[in-house]
């Protein structure tokens, strides 16, 4: 079958692999559609994440959605032809993925949520099941989410679903401007505005908040100071959650005062009030299928394998340009008049 590797830090090609054979708990699906994440998978071809995914070679990509084409001989949960949608630590870039029945977990795709839309809603692993999800949000709570990129912007949309007002801050007006159209009443330029700034408008415009949700791998603020905002804003006995909190880098470069935690009794943990589940991730796709989270928003590009290096870079260096980029596990010339 034809998959993106990586085949060590820095070198990615486009090549035949073996097809997996699903063990006696296992099943295998044919991928329909695939996304781009963009901090991960930029970080894995660089090296630099540290953790499951630090292995060498490995498939690119992990947000997928797929049908099941074959399933083992102890596998009773799914049947060929569901379609699903998942976290996969085998690779998503590739025609084929093995899933494991006892892992993770995956969701089943309503009807009417397309392919590509089915599997960018992977971020719901993250940005709902782990976050807002488990933080319990509730309707009439305040939330600031910080960095409105792919998870930001999923984590922002779930809480509006939620019932809660929502306000973002980012460094790019672009995914500001994507954050209001998703449901967030306010949203704040980190380019334009300093952190002092950015508060004196958030409590004019909402007060503090109940949840701070740091959706970032890396502080890109000039003054690194991307922890100081959220802990301000938050009320006395907050919380604060965020992927931060879990993902693994080997250059972190963030900073806090710890006393400003300390002094408002902020509680600050990655599961808030109780460990995510997979029927927490069923429910993320469901909401979209009733139309009460317009994931399809977030696609601003669509590529076939080829232009995976091309992708990679877009979402990496000019988050200006791009949000969320969807991949077809074939090579151009088969698709040729095909829309892409």
């Amino acid at each position: 079958m034809l998959a993106a590797v990586v085949k060590r830090p820095g070198e990615l090609v486009i090549e035949q692999v073996e097809k997996p054979v699903p063990g006696p708990r296992q099943f295998l699906i044919k991928t329909l559609a695939a996304s781009i994440c963009n901090a991960t998978d930029n970080h894995i071809l660089e090296g630099i994440f540290d953790g499951y995914h630090d292995r060498y070679p490995q498939i690119l990509g992990h947000e997928v959605c797929g049908r099941v084409v074959e399933v083992g001989s102890e596998v009773t949960e799914v049947k060929p032809g569901d379609r699903i949608a998942m976290y996969t630590p085998y690779g998503a870039f590739a025609e084929y993925v093995p899933v494991d029945a006892d892992g993770y977990g995956y969701a089943m795709v309503p009807e009417n949520v397309p392919d590509e839309v089915a599997s960018i809603c992977e971020m719901f692993d993250g940005a709902f099941r782990s976050t807002i999800a488990c933080a319990e949000v509730k309707k009439g709570e305040k939330i600031l989410i910080v960095g409105a990129g792919p998870m930001g912007l999923t984590a922002a949309a779930a809480a509006v679903a939620c019932g809660a007002t929502v306000a973002v801050t980012d460094l790019y007006q672009n995914r500001l401007d994507k954050a209001l159209e998703m449901g967030a009443s306010f949203a704040y330029n980190r380019s334009e505005m300093s952190s002092e700034e950015i508060l004196q408008a958030l409590m004019r415009d909402l007060g503090p908040v109940d949840t701070a949700c740091m959706c970032i791998a890396l502080d890109r603020s000039r003054e690194n100071d991307a922890f100081y905002l959220p802990v301000e804003a938050l009320k006395e006995n907050g919380r604060m959650t965020g992927l931060c909190v879990e993902v693994k880098l080997k250059d972190h470069n963030h900073w806090m005062n710890p006393f400003h935690l300390t002094r408002k009794n902020i509680k600050f943990r990655h599961n808030l009030e109780r460990p995510g589940t997979v029927a927490d991730f069923q429910r993320g796709y469901d909401m979209v299928g009733e139309g009460k989270i317009p994931m399809e928003k977030l696609i601003t590009h669509r590529i076939d394998l080829d232009g995976l290096p091309w992708a990679l870079d877009l979402c990496h260096n000019h988050p200006d340009q791009c949000i969320k980029v969807v991949v077809y596990p074939k090579r151009s010339e088969e698709r040729k008049g095909e829309p892409v």
